[in-house]
């Protein structure tokens, strides 16, 4: 098996959970995974997760290997011990994503720090339910107003979220998936969250490799020094990146480790 070649020896992993951790056909971690993240952990490769996802989504995930936390895209950072990064969306700008959904433009999961709520079920949120084996509970979306909201999930295909950056000021948009967009403060997203870590934990770009498979781990890619895309990534995703591993459910993250020399 060839060796791939990095700029220096790799100290951090950073990893997406939908796509390269989690399984999209039994929603569990293979267990050749969790074989790679307990021999990087043995060798002294620091691992960390850097998912869209907020801490109760996360159930599936062992945190036994994981030395930090990116979450919510990089609206919370976390270590084992403490919260060193946190911040919420602008008020104005849910107020006006409440507007639209009151309107009928879009359905939406509001994030809270504790708890989520969608403003109601169409086929699309239905297919990313069934996508990640979750589901959203409704809920009234005029208390988000009131509360700290820490990303979005607005369920609107490509071509379509002029509607939502047209009208807001202060939002960033990625997407993972065609049935909807994540949406944070604009100077955030998961590069800004691996730059973090990585001065928190004295490490260089170089050290850093992340792995991942949609359009939000783009941006990820361009701030670690070596970048692993998931063969069941999205076409951009595997074109950015330096290298491609086989899928989730054919031991992608193992492989790929393997030919990091980290295995």
């Amino acid at each position: 098996m060839s060796i791939w070649n990095t700029p220096r020896p790799i100290r951090a992993i950073f990893f997406d959970v939908d796509g390269p951790l989690l399984s999209f056909k039994d929603h569990r971690v293979p267990e050749t995974t969790l074989m790679a993240l307990a021999e990087l952990k043995r060798k002294g490769v620091m691992c960390f997760l850097a998912t869209g996802r907020p801490p109760y989504q996360l159930e599936e995930i062992s945190i036994d290997n994981f030395e930090a936390f990116i979450l919510f895209n990089g609206q919370l950072c976390l270590t084992r011990d403490e919260v060193f990064f946190d911040e919420f969306m602008d008020k104005g700008d849910i107020a006006v994503v409440v507007d639209q959904v009151d309107q009928g433009l879009y359905e939406c999961l509001f994030m809270e720090k504790g708890r989520c709520y969608v403003s109601g079920h169409n086929d699309d949120v239905c297919a990313i339910e069934e996508a990640t084996g979750q589901h959203f509970q409704e809920g009234d979306i005029h208390q988000a107003l009131h509360n700290d909201i820490y990303q979005l999930n607005v369920f609107l295909h490509p071509g379509e979220t002029g509607v939502v950056t047209d009208a807001t000021e202060h939002l960033k948009l990625t997407r993972w998936s065609p049935h909807f967009v994540d949406a944070f403060p604009r100077h955030g997203g998961k590069h800004a969250a691996v730059r973090r870590m990585l001065r928190r934990y004295g490490l260089d770009a170089d050290e850093a490799a992340a792995f991942g498979d949609g359009g939000n781990d783009l941006a990820m890619f361009g701030v670690v020094g070596t970048s692993v895309a998931m063969g069941n990534g999205n076409p951009e995703v595997k074109e950015q990146a330096d290298f491609v591993t086989s899928d989730v459910d054919h031991d992608g993250i193992y492989s790929a480790c393997v030919k990091l020399g980290l295995l």
